[in-house]
């Protein structure tokens, strides 16, 4: 068990430079921690830890949800799931892929791949599907931007997604957020 763990940490440690590799984070649970609610609309921000310094701000408001992105230095990147992705009933899954790449010895985000459990109308109430949404956000050095929505519920939605996002010509699905000083909550 030890062994391919330890394999596995040595060949993260050694890729090549431009390499992209995945590694996850939390959206719930220990690794995120509520920064802001308005008792009065139900509205919840959770602040949960990244990878190489950034960090993720979930918005939860009226069974809708978004994502902020928040650099190392405070600048925070709205994502605008809610009307980019989708405008129903949504909230974001377990686990953020963040796809970095080694630069100069450190670890630098480029894309990032959250999945939405969507629910869907039925005679006897909503239906949750989970998963059933895939996002892909391209992230640069000044910004970031969703350039990806599909079916994730597939066997390839994973595939899809990182592949999106890999493209240098992929055009954003809603606006290039760069903030220049934002500071996160």
């Amino acid at each position: 068990m030890f062994r391919p763990c330890l394999l596995g940490a040595v060949l993260a440690l050694s890729l090549p430079a431009q390499a992209a590799t995945s590694l996850y984070s939390d959206l719930y649970g220990r690794a995120c921690r509520t920064v802001d609610t308005d008792p009065a609309s139900g509205a919840t921000t959770r602040r949960c830890t990244g990878v190489a310094g950034f960090s993720l701000l979930v918005h939860e408001a009226r069974a809708q949800t978004s994502v902020d992105i928040v650099t190392p230095r405070g600048q925070v990147w709205p994502l605008e799931f809610w009307e980019v992705v989708t405008p129903g009933l949504a909230r974001v899954g377990r686990k953020a892929e963040w796809r970095v790449e080694r630069r100069a010895g450190r670890l630098v985000p480029t894309a990032l791949l959250v999945r939405l459990d969507v629910a869907h109308e039925q005679a006897h109430g909503p239906r949750v599907a989970p998963g059933a949404l895939m996002t892909g956000t391209r992230i640069a050095a000044d910004g970031a931007c969703v350039v990806y929505r599909g079916d994730g519920s597939g066997p390839m939605a994973d595939t899809a997604a990182r592949k999106a996002v890999a493209q240098p010509g992929a055009r954003c699905l809603g606006i290039f957020t760069a903030q220049a000083g934002a500071a996160a909550p």
